[in-house]
C-alpha cells in the first residue's frame, strides 16, 4: 500500500523559518520551539533540513568563487600568476627572479611555491651526471691514478730496468701478502 501525502503544514519550511529567526539554535531547541507552535517535528528532520541548507550555501559559495576566478587576475590564484610571469621571462627562469617580479606587483609568494610550480611546468633545472664510455654513471675516483703516481711508476721502471721486472716484483709482493 502506497503512502499518501498528508495535507498539512510543510514541516521543512517551518524548520527553515525557525532557523532563519534563530540561526544558533540546535536541533532540540528547534523541536521544542515548533512543538510550542503546535507542529510535531523530529530531530532527524531538523538535521536533514540543516544539512540541505548548508549544501546549498556551499554550492553558492563555490559558484561565486569560480565566477570570480574567471574574471581575470583579480581572482587568479598565485600559481596562475607564477605561470604567467615565468612564461614571459627569458630562460633560464629562476624562482628568485619570479618572486622579485611578483613582489613588485604586490603579490607575496614563497620561494618553495614558485619552485614547485616551475617544476610542474617542466622548467626545473636538472643536474646531469658525467657518464663513462660504457654508458653508466662515472664512479667517484678514490683509487684512481693521478699524474704523480705515473711519474713515480716511471722512476721505478727506470731503477729496476724494465716494466717486466716491475711486474714480477709486484707479483712477488702480492704473494707475500
Amino acid at each position: 500500500m502506497a503512502k499518501t501525502k498528508t495535507k498539512g503544514p510543510n514541516r521543512s519550511k517551518a524548520i527553515r523559518g525557525y532557523l532563519s529567526k534563530n540561526p544558533a539554535a540546535n536541533a532540540q531547541e528547534v523541536v521544542d520551539g515548533l512543538k510550542a507552535e503546535g507542529m510535531k517535528v523530529t530531530p532527524g528532520l531538523v538535521y536533514s533540513v540543516k544539512a540541505a541548507g548548508q549544501k546549498k550555501k556551499a554550492a553558492k559559495k563555490a559558484a561565486k568563487k569560480s565566477a570570480a576566478s574567471t574574471n581575470g587576475s583579480a581572482g587568479a590564484t598565485k600559481a596562475d600568476l607564477i605561470r604567467e610571469v615565468a612564461g614571459g621571462m627569458e630562460k633560464p627562469v629562476r624562482p628568485k627572479d619570479v618572486v622579485a617580479v611578483l613582489k613588485a606587483r604586490g603579490v607575496e609568494v614563497l620561494h618553495t611555491h614558485v619552485s614547485q610550480v616551475l617544476a610542474s611546468m617542466g622548467m626545473k633545472k636538472r643536474k646531469r651526471r658525467r657518464k663513462t664510455a660504457v654508458g653508466g654513471v662515472a664512479p667517484v675516483a678514490s683509487n684512481s691514478l693521478n699524474i704523480n703516481d705515473l711519474v713515480l711508476a716511471k722512476k721505478l721502471v727506470g731503477q729496476v730496468g724494465s716494466i717486466e721486472k716491475v711486474r714480477e716484483a709486484l707479483a712477488a709482493l702480492a704473494r707475500l701478502n
